[in-house]
């Protein structure tokens, strides 16, 4: 990312859904990435595994039990088996019937919105399919693909290194930030409850940008927002807003 984008990037705040506005709605559907969008968020962030038959499939945890009336891997079951089961009953009769969405669907919604995207990839293995769906919806532009492994990171920029990319970093400091580079990550991300003001400089000045996530109340926001982050990832985008314009005020 070169100079001039982090120039503008860094004079607002991003708000990043968490798997949607997950507050709201059922997570990673497309209910909760909808209300992200009439409630103001900048990027709406969702989970990418991938099927037995090889389908990707937006879904955080590695079983099926947790977000849907189903049980079983992800891994081990058929696209057609997990777009069977209902994915929204468990948060409210309202959703109930929601389905596990496709990456297509995914990214059919960007395209429609216009939001931004966070891909986040819970598996190594899949970056080939995820970079080339997203060149082939013509949304280079639009997404940021994240990971914990930086390897798949790596990987990402080897397909295209214009795709910008989001590390994961559990345990902050002045190494992991050298691994972020390492890995070739344009963004890191910080949970909030690691996130110290030094650290944030200190990325910054290795030419990194901030996303702190697990942000659940308004004062965490706040704090984030003063210690000069850039993306602020959290269920309620409505709350940080609000929390945001506080701070500025």
């Amino acid at each position: 990312m070169c100079l001039a984008v982090l120039e503008i990037v860094s004079r607002k705040i991003f708000v990043v859904t968490h798997r949607g506005a997950s507050s709201h709605a059922p997570e990673n559907t497309l209910d909760a990435f909808r209300e992200a969008v009439r409630l103001g968020a900048d990027f709406v962030e969702t989970d990418l595994r991938v099927s037995r038959d090889g389908a990707i499939v937006c879904i955080h945890d590695a079983r099926v039990d947790r977000t849907t009336n189903g049980k079983g891997f992800v891994s081990e079951l058929t696209s057609e088996e997990i777009r069977g089961l209902d994915a929204g009953g468990w948060f409210s009769e309202r959703y109930s019937g929601a389905k596990v969405p496709l990456l297509e669907e995914f990214l059919d919604f960007l395209v429609e919105t216009r939001v931004g995207g966070f891909l986040e990839l819970k598996q190594p293995g899949i970056e080939g399919e995820v970079v080339g769906r997203v060149l082939r919806w013509g949304l280079e532009d639009q997404v940021v693909i994240l990971s914990e492994h930086w390897e798949s990171l790596r990987r990402v920029k080897e397909i295209d290194p214009a795709i910008t990319t989001q590390l994961d970093i559990p345990n902050p400091s002045p190494s992991s930030l050298r691994g972020a580079l390492v890995g070739l990550a344009n963004i890191v991300s910080i949970h909030v409850l690691m996130l110290e003001p030094q650290t944030v400089e200190l990325a910054h000045r290795r030419g990194l940008l901030v996303d702190v996530w697990g942000v659940r109340t308004a004062e965490e926001a706040k704090s984030a927002s003063e210690m000069g982050v850039d993306f602020i990832t959290a269920d309620d985008p409505a709350m940080v807003q609000s929390a945001i314009r506080g701070a500025s005020s």
